[in-house]
């Protein structure tokens, strides 16, 4: 009797391995995957309203690490909103393609509440980020299989997940 394995005995151990390594591997994939999904945005509620300058803007991973950097240029419209803007910046400096606006209503204006739009491509797909302006959490979002994001929300209002 010989102890050699045969190329029959050899495939089959080798599939059980590879199905012992990449079961786990795809749940856990498909777990992380699930977790980022896109229409789940929400603004802090009330965040906004305490921005009457906004200087700095930092788009923050889920380990609170600035990807992207923005610093806000303001002017006033002919209606008193403030309206901020910020070009994006990758941490190389490179520019990206994308922008965060931002528009606070004059205190006179109790009808109208603060409004964010945010407009990136090129994130990484389906990763939960934080939208950060002055230091302060304002919102969270998901970017969409491609790595973008692009919506429009007015200060506590969430956006009802996508099935």
């Amino acid at each position: 009797m010989t102890s050699a394995l045969t190329d029959e005995q050899r495939t089959r151990r080798i599939r059980l391995l590879l199905a012992l390594l990449c079961v786990p591997l795809l749940i856990s994939g498909i777990t992380l995957s699930s977790r980022a999904k896109p229409g789940g945005e929400v603004i802090t509620r009330e965040a906004l309203s305490h921005v009457k300058e906004a200087s700095i803007v930092e788009v923050r991973d889920n380990q609170s690490r600035a990807v992207l950097l923005g610093e806000f240029r303001a002017h006033t419209d002919v209606l008193g909103n403030i309206e901020f803007d910020a070009a994006l910046y990758d941490r190389k400096g490179s520019k990206v393609i994308g922008e965060v606006e931002l528009d606070v209503p004059p205190s006179s204006r109790a009808d109208r509440r603060p409004e964010l739009e945010l407009d990136i491509i090129g994130l990484p797909p389906r990763e939960n980020f934080t939208l950060v302006i002055d230091d302060r959490e304002v919102a969270t979002f998901a970017t969409d299989d491609r790595g973008s994001i692009d919506r429009e929300l007015q200060e506590g209002e969430t956006v009802p997940r996508v099935p």
